[in-house]
């Protein structure tokens, strides 16, 4: 679903002549179709995580028409908003139904009451289908609604569903969410073919972003996983799966889109709307670390070096952009990459295990 991962430039304010030009309901329109791929790619791990395990005709069935479904919204997103409206509603609504097979099916092994898989599946499907006959605007809002029902469902997935929380493979899990933002890093830097200053040193500031995921937050999430499921924290374990990894993704893909406007306008001020995109994408990244480590049981003191710094430095480059060029504007971010990025190193380093480990430091979330 590659025009799901890139929106393309954002701009805010009139283009220079010839240069690319997207505006800020593309962005919009962009975090929808993420939001809906992102809630089709959870409800594909969690039901495989759970059933999966043990290939049997009814999942292979299933997993046949969801790989369908998506191709069905993938072929349908670059039109979505106009000529192929239906068929991506048609798309999200199927792989919401197939999924909810399974989970009915096992209701009782997981100790879910019957009705839920049909409210969680079955209500987001029906407003997929509703929409086909709505016209817009009217169809996008059943849409944002269909994805809020599941959001909503998640919300009061906790801890007593003992027999849930023993049935979760977090290795998979984790691993799931991990291949996730390998895609999307690799896709992140796709214009790089592009020569030039802008376009190495946007190589370089995504290159570190990715270090500090692969390196810190990755192995922080594997252990954590672990520790929450020993504790019995499902909550917990749907917040760091399900909710915040979603503002990772977000943040990553923010970003590279500021890049791709920042290459194609090499000699040129950044527009508005790309330079708060690149400040957003990069706050939006350690926002989401920042929680998740919190999330897994890490002190305020593991993250206090390099929190802070992630989440409001960025915003110092928004009032550079005024009066730089876009090079200038993608080595400052760099800068600020680099920056959390030594900090997080001390961190680990001076604090160690006991610290940044959260198995090192067991409580209950």
């Amino acid at each position: 679903m590659r025009a799901a991962i890139h929106p393309g430039p954002l701009r805010s304010d009139p283009p220079e002549p010839g240069l690319l030009t997207v505006g800020w309901i593309d962005a919009l329109v962009f975090a929808g179709f993420l939001a809906t791929a992102w809630w089709a790619w959870v409800n594909a791990t969690l039901t495989m995580n759970l059933f999966g395990a043990r290939v049997t005709a009814s999942i292979w069935i299933s997993v046949t028409i969801a790989m369908l479904a998506i191709g069905v919204m993938a072929a349908a997103i670059p039109e979505a908003l106009g000529e192929r409206a239906a068929a991506f509603a048609v798309g999200n609504a199927l792989i919401r139904l197939i999924w909810s097979m399974p989970w009915f099916m096992n209701r009782r092994a997981i100790g879910f009451p019957w009705w839920r898989s049909v409210v969680y599946n079955g209500i987001p499907a029906s407003l997929w289908l509703i929409s086909i006959a709505v016209a817009p605007p009217w169809q996008y809002a059943l849409w944002a609604a269909a994805v809020a029902v599941e959001v909503l469902l998640l919300s009061f997935l906790d801890g007593r569903q003992d027999l849930l929380r023993d049935a979760l493979d977090v290795d998979h899990l984790a691993e799931r969410v991990g291949l996730l933002v390998v895609i999307v890093f690799g896709e992140s830097t796709h214009w790089v073919s592009s020569s030039g200053l802008t376009a190495v040193l946007g190589f370089a500031a995504v290159s570190m972003l990715a270090f500090v995921y692969f390196t810190y937050s990755a192995s922080a999430a594997e252990r954590g996983l672990k520790r929450l499921q020993l504790s019995g924290s499902v909550g917990a374990i749907r917040d760091t799966v399900m909710y915040l990894p979603f503002l990772l993704i977000a943040g990553v893909t923010l970003f590279a889109s500021a890049l791709g406007t920042a290459v194609a306008e090499a000699g040129h001020h950044l527009p508005t709307g790309a330079a708060v995109s690149l400040c957003a994408g990069i706050s939006l990244f350690f926002v989401a670390n920042a929680a998740e480590s919190l999330r897994y049981g890490i002190p305020w003191r593991g993250i206090a070096a390099w929190a802070p710094a992630g989440v409001l430095l960025p915003w110092a480059i928004l009032p550079l952009s005024q009066h730089l060029p876009a090079e200038a504007v993608v080595g400052a971010a760099a800068a600020v990459i680099a920056i959390v990025l030594a900090l997080t190193a001390v961190t680990a380093r001076r604090l160690g295990p006991k610290v940044t480990d959260p198995s090192a430091t067991p409580r209950r979330g």
